[in-house]
């Protein structure tokens, strides 16, 4: 079943599911989020080779996946681009393709220093929620140099209480520094944790039909509206497929 946000919002076919996000979702075509959809409608989301629920029936997908925290004042949850849930584990997926660098655990907490005080208490909620899950006692010194956003889309998984939690980046079109930058930080944060959750790292090949390679030239162009052809060209399957070109398995043999 598909959901997007939450379990209380189900998504009858995934080609319904473009109205629940932000009207800027699909304005450029060079969004990580049009790759991960191509990925889910070619069924090759569940091809993951990690441990694999295809025997499972009762598997729930859900796309946003938002985690609040109980902090007052919180704001808006922060999302996970696809959480996939089975019945004794949950894989966190968050996608990658022309994403800047995140700001690190110091940076977030020191740029809006009006809001340093509930950023810290949201992160402490962070780290309380993974430090539960997998009996640790990590601090927030201990992770200061790790991208804030990691923190979070860890903590997604770990709030399920699930037997098996695997975090997966999903990179598109990735250069090779910005494949050496994941991978450094996901090694770092599983170290950290003594290895004691999952973390992978699959790299894809973007294959790009005449429709993205127009959009795109648009887009260049100066033209920064094109959600309506990018949403068209994601139902027709006319702009691209992806190829898997590596996996890595952070911190295992």
């Amino acid at each position: 079943m598909i959901y997007f946000n939450n379990l209380n919002n189900p998504i009858s076919k995934i080609d319904d599911i473009y109205a629940e996000y932000s009207k800027k979702e699909f304005k450029s075509p060079l969004r990580s989020t049009i790759p991960l959809i191509v990925l889910f409608k070619s069924d090759q989301t569940l091809n993951l080779e990690m441990i694999n629920p295809k025997n499972d029936t009762n598997i729930k997908f859900t796309f946003e996946y938002e985690l609040y925290n109980n902090i007052q004042g919180g704001g808006h949850p922060s999302c996970t681009d696809l959480m996939i849930e089975y019945t004794n584990g949950c894989i966190v997926i968050e996608a990658k393709r022309t994403e800047s660098r995140y700001n690190t655990v110091e940076e977030w907490l020191s740029e809006s220093p009006n809001h340093q005080g509930h950023r810290k208490q949201v992160l402490e909620a962070w780290l309380d929620i993974i430090n539960s899950h997998i009996c640790s006692r990590i601090d927030i010194k201990e992770i200061s140099d790790l991208p804030y956003q990691l923190i979070h889309r860890v903590a997604a998984g770990c709030s399920l209480n699930k037997q098996h939690t695997i975090i997966a980046y999903i990179g598109f079109d990735l250069s090779a520094a910005k494949t050496k930058y994941y991978v450094n930080f996901l090694t770092r944060f599983s170290k950290i944790f003594k290895n004691k959750l999952d973390f992978f790292l699959y790299c894809y090949e973007i294959v790009k039909y005449p429709e993205q390679n127009n959009l795109e030239t648009k887009w260049y162009s100066g033209q920064r509206n094109l959600a309506q052809s990018v949403i068209r060209g994601i139902k027709d399957n006319k702009l691209m497929e992806v190829t898997l070109k590596k996996k890595c398995q952070i911190n295992k043999d």
